[in-house]
């Protein structure tokens, strides 16, 4: 027997990350979605929705899941190591931003 899998295309449009996120910006989406925004697809037989799904609930939450290592990102199902390079260049350009120090910028005045 076949097994069906739900993909984002079997969602309605206006459901979909990428439209979702265009229209009301990322802020109006759940992590989950996030996270398969910047995964792009899921497996074989599998929807990204599920692999987000699956690394939320792996570790927990987005804090646990931004500390963790490529070599644990890639032991869950779904994630390689082009996906876990791909989760762990997004937190630390986050950490980057958060980091940033705003006072070393200079401001010319003429």
């Amino acid at each position: 027997m076949k097994k069906v899998s739900f993909t984002i295309y079997d969602l309605p449009r206006e459901e979909r990350p990428r439209e979702r996120i265009q229209k009301h910006g990322a802020e109006a989406l759940s992590s989950q979605e996030l996270i398969a925004l910047l995964l792009g697809r899921g497996i074989k037989g599998e929807s990204v929705m599920v692999t987000a799904q699956r690394l939320l609930s792996a570790f927990g939450n987005i804090e646990n899941l931004s500390e963790a290592s490529i070599e644990e990102l890639s032991a869950i199902k779904g994630i390689g190591l082009a996906k876990a390079a791909q989760i762990k260049s997004a937190f630390e350009l986050a950490r980057r931003r958060d980091n940033y120090d705003y006072a070393k910028m200079s401001v010319k005045s003429h």
